[in-house]
């Protein structure tokens, strides 16, 4: 969707004249594919997403792999084998061989209990598509317990109730 005033198109043909050497749909589409791994726990099929030189820091700052087999390392062995990791992609904006995406990561680490958590991603693809860089940034304000409720009309708080009778 492009706003439809001078500013928007101005800002879209800004954003359309960045080189690329593939197409937004197919950057959205395996970004969209790298998150389905997850829940479908095809590692294999989410580590053909990236190229053999590929760069991947989990959070931004802490390198986890750097080439093929550290990314195998880090994809088998980085995530317990007992939990559940999925995500709702929500938003990806595309420019050039770039994106960012922002999701909600949901980790079930069994025993341990479970976190939400928002997560921006910054991908960057190579000439045939291939993620050569991704780079996840995250931080302590961004996560939730999914046990506990944030809807203040469950509260048994008197003074977050929606109940006008309570006030």
């Amino acid at each position: 969707m492009t706003a439809q005033g001078s500013t928007g198109r101005l800002l879209a043909k800004l954003v359309s004249s960045v080189p690329a050497t593939i197409s937004p749909e197919d950057v959205r589409e395996r970004i969209a594919a790298y998150y389905a791994s997850y829940a479908a726990g095809d590692v294999a099929g989410r580590e053909a997403l990236f190229s053999d030189d590929c760069h991947v820091e989990d959070p931004a700052g802490y390198v986890v792999a750097r080439g093929a087999e550290a990314l195998h390392r880090f994809f088998t062995a980085g995530i317990p084998t007992d939990w559940s990791v999925t995500f709702r992609l929500d938003r990806v904006a595309v420019v050039g061989n770039e994106a960012v995406a922002t999701t909600l990561s949901v980790i079930d680490a069994g025993a341990r209990g479970g976190v939400e958590n928002i997560v921006t991603t910054h991908f960057v693809f190579d000439d045939a598509g291939l993620i050569r860089s991704l780079r996840t940034f995250f931080d302590a304000e961004s996560m939730n317990d999914p046990s506990t409720s944030s809807d203040p009309s469950t509260s048994s708080d008197p003074s977050t109730s929606s109940d006008p009778s309570t006030s």
